[in-house]
């Protein structure tokens, strides 16, 4: 008995020094995926978890897919397959938005008619389009204007006008203009009329829902009428138009251009323009123009002043 007392406490002292070994030997640190780590005293593997003893949240048990690998005291070792190191790639720069590209040409398109049958019979009918390029400082209006109608079978309009304007901005709110026109009317015994001038205008009021412009410039114009005779004089020409958005559907504006004589004092002309529009849908709207002419020296038989009141559906595009 104490002959194997010796060997009893050596045994002992062995055991003890080689569990004291692998306890030193098995502190482990756990690297997970996510990027936390994990230390404390292995306490084995089973059933694709791994479980640790941690100084102060005591036993976890952690699934060894969610590992990235293990470092002990002795040497590493992975518990899942080696993930590649992948350099973090630098955060590009936020794009600035990109901004739709300018819109150079606007089209606007009218047609109306106007019916009666009964005691009097009257048709009416108008159409008008019209074409704007804006680039930078220039901007260009084509317009066209074509109005027939019969009341009784007897012509009561039978009307066209073209013309062509071009702006060019000097300034903020000075421009240069040029004007030329062409048409009809053989109601006024007009065969062929004709008109071109320069001028410069004004931007007298530039605000998101109200413009008024000013113009003043010099204007020639032919009249060649039906019984052969021939007006073609030099005239002043002093105009304003304006456009006002009352709502986000109704908007109205308007032009006035008034042309006292030069080379013959004693005559003088006068244009209006009134349009009144009102959005029923995308690019479709309703219109009602009022045109009125006036000259005080016309062809004979013919009235000084003409009126036309056009109701039309528009299409801006």
């Amino acid at each position: 008995m104490i002959a194997q007392s010796p060997c009893l406490f050596l045994s002992l002292l062995l055991w003890g020094s080689l569990a004291l070994s692998t306890a030193i030997a098995e502190d482990v640190q756990l690297q997970l995926k996510n990027g936390d780590r994990v230390s404390g005293a292995w306490l084995g593997e089973s059933e694709g978890r791994i479980r640790v003893q941690h100084p102060v949240l005591g036993t976890l048990s952690i699934p060894a897919t969610e590992i990235a690998s293990r470092v002990t005291n002795t040497a590493p070792r992975s518990t899942a397959p080696p993930v590649p190191v992948v350099a973090a790639k630098p955060t590009p720069p936020p794009k600035p938005p990109i901004t739709p590209a300018p819109k150079h040409w606007n089209f606007d398109l009218q047609a109306g008619l106007d019916l009666g049958f009964g005691v009097t019979d009257r048709q009416l009918y108008n159409a008008r389009a019209r074409a704007l390029y804006s680039k930078n400082r220039l901007r260009n209006t084509a317009d066209y204007m074509f109005t027939f109608g019969e009341v009784d079978g007897k012509s009561s309009a039978n009307r066209m006008d073209a013309s062509m304007k071009t702006d060019y901005e000097i300034g903020s709110q000075l421009f240069l203009y040029d004007l030329g026109g062409a048409g009809y009317d053989a109601v006024r015994l007009i065969d062929l009329r004709y008109e071109v001038g320069p001028g410069i205008g004004y931007h007298a009021v530039r605000m998101d829902r109200f413009k008024l412009n000013l113009e003043i410039g010099a204007n020639y114009q032919v009249h060649e009428f039906q019984d052969g005779k021939r007006s073609d004089s030099f005239f002043y020409r002093i105009a304003e138009d304006a456009a006002w958005r009352i709502t986000p559907k109704l908007s109205v504006d308007q032009k006035l251009e008034v042309f006292p004589g030069i080379s013959d004092l004693s005559k003088f002309r006068i244009r209006f323009e009134g349009n009144l529009r009102y959005a029923l849908r995308n690019n479709l709207y309703l219109n009602l123009t009022a045109l009125d002419t006036y000259d005080n020296q016309p062809a004979s038989t013919v009235s000084n002043n003409d009126l036309q009141l056009r109701s039309s559906i528009g299409l801006k595009f």
